[in-house]
């Protein structure tokens, strides 16, 4: 079977789930026809990504997602995560994991009328996002079969790009089961805590991808992507700290996740994490409006600042910084001015608090990642310095001893060793027939600072590096981690009640 028509189906069965759960919300003898539906629709997407994974490991060509973003020469595990580089795949990925998540909810636990109600508006998402992806067919063939592909963009080309879609996709069906469940009555804190550490670890990845990827010495540039995918994760974070009204950052946290559909599939903002330009995106706009309704019905402006007005202003400080970008470029300063004051209050009133506070770990967590983050975004230098070959330069003692090229039937491999004070630094330039060059950065890393060192430009005689020192970087990971696990072992207190 085709992977459009498996895709084709699987939209209908979900179709059909959503109306016959609605239809159980009045008499519960259809919840079985829905249940069944919903599973036959999980298998047939599963099917779809199956045979589109098969269509990469194959080198099948005539299908152009694939022609776009797989080559021959790719490795098996750039193939596989090639799946979702694009818009196509990747809004696959998260229908998958919209049916697997509504999956696993309606499978556990008593199925009363809340849940049933919880369901409707969870299959009535994703059914919407399943009619999406018909139109934005990763299945399109091409007249004739290439040889080979253009293939995936060479930033994507890296570990991290295995794990950090998979997170933040499958954190963005569990807001959107947040959502549903909170609407619908139900107020599950374990399903609230699962949601925000899958998009802690998405968000954790994508700053370490970037540190060690894109070649400008930091972890978060403030970019409008970035931003937008904050803003889920700061409507659940205040949600674990506010005494009453917790369904409005519940429905806030997705219908912040939309509003990061539309940035990055619309192509409304140039963003390095954008797709271009895709008249469909704007459909994400529409369904951002929709899911503003129930906010909109029940808004009171207490509920936006009576117990957690530190936390608000942190969203709206970063909304409208993000939402400024439509018209004029906001860049960094903006957010080390406004945001940067907020984090340091609430770092004050977690250390106020720590003595007595029964998240220890998370929350020391945080404290090292405001003290990491901090340095970064403050106090880490940067120079542009340039070596002639055998010549010490600079304090750290730096000298460009050699240089090599490699071929490996790709690309072109530039490395330059340059050995210094510190250590040996090993920076690469990719060079491709299709893509720009791609800065491999030399990290050395120690328990104060990183040196950070990347190849700038390159002739037989001399090179230009950007040479970064990042102080107390370090720190920012480990908070990251102290973050989790401390989120992971309160999981682990908490009853799931669905």
């Amino acid at each position: 079977m085709a992977g459009f028509e498996s895709l084709l189906i699987s939209t209908l069965l979900a179709s059909s789930s959503t109306l016959f759960f609605f239809l159980s919300t009045k008499n519960l003898k259809y919840a079985t026809i829905s249940e069944i539906l919903l599973y036959s629709s999980l298998s047939f997407c599963l099917t779809s990504i199956l045979l589109l994974l098969n269509s990469f490991i194959t080198d099948d060509f005539s299908n152009l997602y694939v022609y776009l973003n797989s080559r021959r020469e790719m490795s098996i595990i750039y193939k596989i995560s090639a799946l979702w580089a694009g818009k196509e795949g990747s809004l696959l990925l998260w229908n998958f994991a919209n049916l697997l998540v509504a999956s696993i909810f309606v499978n556990y636990g008593k199925k009363d009328v809340k849940k049933i109600r919880a369901m409707t508006i969870l299959m009535t998402i994703s059914s919407t996002l399943l009619i999406l992806n018909l139109f934005t067919n990763p299945f399109k063939e091409i007249p004739f079969t290439h040889i080979n592909g253009i293939g995936m963009n060479p930033v994507l080309r890296t570990p991290e790009m295995i794990f950090h879609p998979p997170f933040v996709f499958f954190g963005y069906a569990l807001v959107a089961l947040v959502y549903s469940s909170h609407l619908s009555g139900i107020q599950d804190r374990y399903i609230v805590i699962s949601a925000w550490i899958f998009l802690t670890v998405g968000i954790v990845l994508g700053g370490f991808w970037a540190y060690r990827t894109l070649g400008w010495g930091g972890f978060w540039g403030w970019d409008p992507v970035e931003n937008a995918s904050l803003l889920p994760w700061l409507s659940l974070t205040a949600y674990f700290h506010v005494r009453k009204s917790k369904e409005f950052f519940a429905y806030l946290a997705l219908v912040f996740v939309i509003f990061t559909a539309f940035i990055t599939r619309s192509g409304i903002l140039e963003s390095v994490h954008t797709f271009g330009e895709d008249p469909l995106g704007f459909a994400y706009f529409a369904i951002f409006l929709l899911l503003l309704i129930p906010i909109i019905r029940k808004w009171k402006i207490e509920d936006f600042c009576s117990s957690s007005l530190l936390f608000s202003a942190m969203i709206i400080v970063v909304f409208l910084g993000t939402f400024a970008n439509l018209f004029r470029n906001v860049d960094r300063s903006y957010y080390l001015l406004t945001f940067s004051p907020l984090f340091l209050i609430a770092v004050f009133g977690i250390i106020y608090k720590l003595k007595n506070s029964k998240r220890k770990i998370l929350h020391l967590g945080v404290i090292l990642l405001f003290i990491g983050s901090v340095s970064v975004w403050f106090f880490e230098e940067k120079k542009t310095i340039l070596l002639d070959k055998n010549s010490g330069v600079e304090e750290f003692e730096f000298l460009f001893q050699n240089s090599s090229i490699l071929h490996d039937g790709e690309k072109s491999i530039l490395k330059v060793r340059i050995s210094s004070k510190i250590g040996i630094f090993e920076p690469e330039i990719h060079f491709y027939d299709n893509w720009e060059p791609l800065k491999k950065v030399s990290i050395i890393m120690t328990p104060f600072y990183d040196y950070y060192v990347a190849l700038n430009s390159f002739s037989e005689d001399f090179i230009i590096i950007e040479f970064y020192r990042v102080p107390l970087i370090i720190f920012v990971w480990i908070g990251s981690l102290l973050m989790l696990v401390g989120a992971i072992l309160g999981a682990r207190k908490v009853r799931p009640v669905f």
